[in-house]
């Protein structure tokens, strides 16, 4: 969740972490299918903790503020990572995995304090929104040039050398991400305007104008659409259709929006184009069959959380509504 609250995006997660974490697990004794499976699914909260890629998306075709997205996506995120501990634990406790002995607060005080600055740097990105201090731009900036203080002269990792091909990285990275928001607006002006999302309202509103069974429906084709496709793919393609039956169907858009992100994010740990299966079998050196069958139970709390989120809106609109009206 705190290395969310940085990347923003699963994939990122999935790599980064995976890539200490499961050899790691490993060596320490556990499953290499679980040690794969439990970074895979933990990944997916990245992008339901602020800040979040997908939900930039999510704000750039549908004009809700990316502040309120944010913290929508708060409360669900800690939901999810709260509820995959649980199951960690229940699976640990029945396969009897291998246990380290308590250190003491001394030790985990002085853990704490080497990853002090860099834990930081989460609590910076959502005071600055949090506060209405700065833009989600202008904490954007903040955050990097932090960053880049923290990187240079207090862990002493970074070197000024590496900076411009950090920022030739960076820059490809957020050209790809605008040139995804510039084609999704183009894509939404299209549906718009052929009346696309009018005709898929149309069509379920005369089968059924049930706000529950709307909601079952909306959840299943994403889910569906998230085991095949990519999640920013299905963000430009599906959201504003699906966004008009939500509305039609008296669902508050910043509701909508949150579940919908938060279905899709379980689409990356689903097979057969499951990018964090796929990233964090390789790691593990599986095939993804067993990563997938390890993966089963962390898929059952998500889906639980999703369902909760999507019937209960108060998990994705209270923390909004408390800082913004």
């Amino acid at each position: 969740m705190l290395f969310g609250g940085i990347t923003g995006t699963a994939v990122a997660d999935a790599a980064s972490i995976g890539g200490v974490m499961i050899p790691g697990m490993k060596k320490a004794g556990y499953p290499a299918d679980f040690s794969a499976a439990v970074t895979a699914a933990s990944s997916t909260v990245g992008p339901i903790i602020p800040p979040s890629v997908p939900m930039i998306i999510v704000g750039a075709l549908s004009g809700i503020s990316v502040g309120q997205m944010f913290l929508a996506g708060a409360i669900p995120g800690i939901m999810m990572g709260l509820a995959m501990m649980i199951t960690c634990y229940i699976i640990a406790k029945r396969r009897n995995f291998p246990r380290e002995e308590w250190r003491g607060f001394g030790q985990l005080l002085r853990s704490f304090g080497k990853a002090f600055w860099a834990i930081a740097m989460t609590g910076l990105i959502l005071f600055g929104l949090l506060s209405g201090i700065a833009t989600p731009t202008e904490t954007a900036i903040v955050a990097c040039v932090y960053a880049l203080v923290v990187g240079v002269f207090i862990y002493g990792e970074l070197r000024f050398s590496a900076i411009p091909r950090i920022v030739v990285e960076s820059g490809v990275s957020a050209a790809s991400i605008l040139a995804l928001v510039g084609f999704a607006n183009v894509f939404g002006w299209i549906l718009v305007s052929e009346q696309i999302p009018q005709a898929i309202v149309n069509a379920v509103l005369s089968v059924t104008d049930s706000r529950i069974l709307i909601i079952l429906m909306i959840n299943v084709v994403l889910l569906i659409v998230g085991m095949f496709m990519e999640t920013i793919a299905a963000l430009i393609i599906l959201f504003v259709p699906l966004l008009s039956l939500a509305q039609a169907a008296e669902i508050e858009p910043l509701h909508f929006a949150t579940f919908a992100v938060l279905n899709l994010m379980i689409g990356l740990t689903t097979p057969p184009v499951g990018v964090c299966l796929f990233v964090c079998s390789g790691i593990a050196r599986l095939p993804l069959t067993p990563v997938v069958i390890a993966i089963l139970p962390f898929l059952l709390c998500n889906i639980i959380v999703l369902l909760l989120v999507s019937f209960i809106p108060a998990f994705a609109t209270w923390l909004p509504g408390l800082v913004f009206d």
